[in-house]
């Protein structure tokens, strides 16, 4: 079971698309690298990851527990989000 699981992650700054349905998984031990030019989007998925920005569209889990999924209508409050970053 992966430690992190990202599926078609997307995030778009107005009409901008910064992410556009990246999907990755690490295992437990696994080191993996975020390359790439300036401006396509490494920071800004890390940022979503550690959700410092929102992403607008696909899913994260961790440990197989899903901790964001865009199809999820409940808007999670700050301090579940501040949780989720701490664990």
């Amino acid at each position: 079971m992966p430690v992190l699981e990202v599926r078609k992650l997307q995030k778009n700054f107005g009409e901008l698309e910064v992410l556009t349905d990246i999907d990755f998984s690490l295992d437990k031990g696994e080191t993996i690298a975020i390359i790439g030019s300036s401006g396509s989007g490494k920071t800004t998925l890390l940022r979503c990851l550690n959700f410092l920005e929102h992403p607008d569209g696909g899913s994260i889990s961790v440990n197989g527990k899903v901790i964001f999924d865009a199809l999820d209508p409940v808007t999670k409050t700050e301090s579940e989000i501040r949780k989720k970053r701490l664990h």
